[in-house]
């Protein structure tokens, strides 16, 4: 087999390659996710503020290892439908975490 136009050639495999990957994960359940995620429940107290949780979480929470503060209390107020940051005492929360 001679190969007239190296540069065709290459773009073909390349194209060929990278369409076989997408196929490949389309159809595979392959999870390039470090573990699975599930929810803590947290009960807030007097004086709570979502920013206080969230630098909690942030310390001592792996799922929210790295990340600002700020997109923490707007993942904690999409997991809960919360439709602003307002906290009562005794209201639940839930928390995402990864599995132990």
């Amino acid at each position: 087999m001679i190969i007239i136009n190296k540069k065709k050639f290459t773009r073909s495999m390349l194209t060929l390659i990278i369409g076989l990957v997408i196929i490949l994960l389309y159809f595979t359940n392959i999870s390039f996710s470090k573990t699975e995620l599930e929810t803590k429940t947290i009960f807030v107290s007097t004086g709570d503020t979502l920013w206080e949780i969230a630098e909690n979480e942030q310390i001592n929470n792996r799922y929210y290892e790295g990340k600002k503060v700020q997109e923490i209390i707007y993942d904690i107020r999409n997991t809960n439908n919360l439709a602003d940051s307002y906290l009562y005492e005794g209201q639940k929360l839930e928390i995402l975490s990864y599995k132990k």
